[in-house]
């Protein structure tokens, strides 16, 4: 164990694992208030003379700062802390995910039922789209790179800073190369085995770590056709659906040109083929998997932190309600779902061939955007709705949708918030489990639904922009299974109402004062510090507004009770931060005090984890 500090920061703390580029840490930032903890990877570069490790250098650090924005735009990936170089060996610092690997998972809790696995690959599906449009392969899928926090899966361990410090990929084409093969065997696909990776590959080994789940057997248990080349998989996997087989058995051929050409297209096989199979009722969710279904709360999960600025077509957007229609005619689907293939599809091979980065600001987005099933108008009417997530883009919306669906919504559906004026300006599209005729009906469900969303709610979608949205939260409902509350009583509880004599709790207190921010109510939200705590905030008031009025829009997407006394307690919170077009997740621990004078919980320290 090294003692001394690396980069005069980051005290290494235990040797989570080592191999031939290099060795893994866990370690405490001690320039952090909190030492967080991090994980540091220390990468030896293959270079043998001064000049290549020069230029190794220069494309570690272009490829660290690729890591840094997955990290930052999508919560299902590490974030990148740091990047530095020390005694001839490069690190990285990054985000430290508590939870398990999937395989400490499966040998702890054994082997997983078919409804939890297509959970867990349309999760991991969704950021492999993420990442694959922006042109990049993770080449080391498997389940030791998936770790469940909280139930969701993130995928750790990309493999492109690891190619970039073997001198071979950047010798010219004179002198003699030796390849350097990313990915762990078993898991890789034929191809990535002789150094050819492509965006197939990950599919690949994606349906062997899901076999993974379902079997608890490695693919090296398997065992191979000699005269194809496959994975005999088949009599391992029992008791699953038909339509699940035939998707293994596609994306699972020895050739990449007979898998699907994308990860959307996966998905949508993944999608379709769950839908055709259950009938619509709650679907049974794996203990081990029961926060999978929660991966988009306001606005969390897969949210790019772009909404494409430009269409194929000439004509202005449509922003009417979009519901997915499941029902449509099947020919008009396939023919519908074939075009959108072949054009993506099509135009992510183009792309590749001639060596262009995939832009998220159009592209392949906006012609997915364009010809995505997801966009099927429907007339703007009023109605009660429960809503379940939002997100920035209609196709992921749609992806949501699609979830939701297959969980027994039949009638989930999204539209774009601002064409109901009502519920304000946010540009988001709302994801709602389903529509009512009166609010008392919507919160019936409201109880059941947030077992899965603890943010969900009922509101009214009105055209009129002076109607209230009669929002009805979790908060409001009563302590014990009584009737429902009749919708004539207040709904909602205004922020800068005169406080209850029940005392809130210090989880709705929270919820409370970031609805203030949210309200650009700066002044009341100021007076939910503590004199401490303001006294601690340099510059005062100013700099509290000053930077809050960066901030367009903070979501508190869980509160968890760390410890709770009578005039006192800690709580940890996962908070998104959307500022501007960029948006940002970070988890807090917030200490909060009972004032008996205001009659209202303060936040007395906060401290990020």
């Amino acid at each position: 164990m090294m003692s001394n500090l690396l980069d005069n920061r980051y005290r290494v703390t235990s040797v989570l694992g080592s191999g031939g580029f290099g060795e893994t840490y866990l370690a405490e930032d001690t320039k952090m208030p909190s030492n967080r903890r991090c994980v540091i990877k220390q990468l030896k570069p293959v270079a043998d003379n001064p000049q290549m490790y020069e230029l190794l250098q220069q494309r570690f650090h272009r490829e660290a700062a690729v890591l840094e924005t997955l990290g930052e735009e999508n919560r299902y990936i590490p974030k990148l802390y740091a990047n530095f170089a020390e005694n001839g060996l490069f690190y990285l610092v990054q985000e430290w995910i508590d939870g398990l690997t999937l395989t400490e998972t499966i040998e702890r809790g054994g082997k997983w039922a078919e409804d939890a696995v297509r959970q867990l690959m349309i999760s991991i599906l969704q950021t492999l789209i993420y990442v694959h449009d922006r042109g990049i392969i993770h080449r080391d899928i498997k389940p030791d790179n998936i770790i469940l926090r909280s139930g969701e899966p993130v995928l750790i361990d990309f493999g492109a800073v690891k190619e970039t410090l073997n001198v071979s990929t950047i010798r010219s084409s004179t002198q003699q190369a030796h390849s350097i093969v990313i990915g762990t065997p078993g898991f890789m696909a034929s191809e990535q085995a002789a150094g050819r990776p492509f965006f197939a590959s990950d599919l690949y080994s994606l349906a062997l770590t899901a076999i993974f789940a379902l079997t608890g057997k490695y693919p090296q248990e398997l065992g191979t056709d000699p005269q194809t080349g496959e994975v005999l998989w088949q009599s391992h996997v029992v008791n699953i659906s038909t339509a699940l087989k035939s998707i293994f058995t596609k994306v699972l051929q020895f050739d990449p040109r007979d898998r699907y050409s994308s990860a959307r297209e996966m998905l949508e096989a993944l999608q379709q083929s769950q839908i055709r199979q259950n009938a619509p009722k709650q679907v049974p969710i794996s203990p081990a998997m029961s926060n999978m279904q929660t991966v988009a709360v306001t606005p969390r999960g897969y949210t790019p932190p772009f909404t494409p600025q430009q269409s194929i077509s000439a004509q202005p957007p449509d922003h009417s309600v979009y519901v997915y229609q499941s029902q449509q005619n099947p020919q008009k689907k396939i023919l519908g779902q074939i075009v959108a293939t072949v054009i993506v599809g099509g135009a992510i091979g183009a792309a590749i061939a001639l060596g262009v980065v995939i832009s998220q600001n159009g592209g392949i987005v906006a012609l997915w955007n364009k010809f995505s099933p997801f966009n099927r108008p429907v007339a703007k009417v009023p109605f009660y709705f429960l809503a379940d997530s939002a997100y920035k883009d209609k196709e992921s919306a749609g992806f949501r949708v699609e979830k939701l669906k297959s969980l027994g919504y039949k009638d989930a559906g999204m539209f774009w918030i601002p064409d109901y004026p009502n519920l304000g300006n946010n540009q988001f599209q709302q994801v709602y489990t389903s529509q009512f005729k009166d609010l008392d009906s919507c919160i019936v469900k409201l109880q059941e639904h947030l077992k899965y969303i603890d943010d969900a709610y009922c509101a009214y979608a009105s055209l009129d922009a002076k109607a209230s949205s009669q929002r009805f939260t979790g908060s409001d409902l009563p302590p014990s299974s009584s009737p429902s509350p009749s919708p004539t009583a207040t709904p909602t509880k205004s922020p800068t109402a005169t406080p209850s004599p029940t005392r809130p709790s210090p989880e709705q207190a929270v919820r409370d004062y970031y609805n203030l921010i949210n309200d650009r109510q700066f002044q009341n939200a100021w007076r939910n510090l503590t004199p401490k705590f303001q006294r601690d905030r340099a510059g005062g008031y100013k700099s509290f507004t000053d930077w809050w009025g960066t901030v367009s829009q903070v979501s508190v997407n869980g509160v968890r009770i760390v410890e709770s006394k009578e005039n006192s307690a800690i709580i940890d919170m996962d908070i998104t931060y959307q500022k501007g077009k960029a948006i940002f997740p970070e988890t807090l621990r917030m200490s909060l005090v009972w004032d008996e004078s205001s009659k209202q919980w303060q936040i007395n320290e906060t401290q990020r984890q």
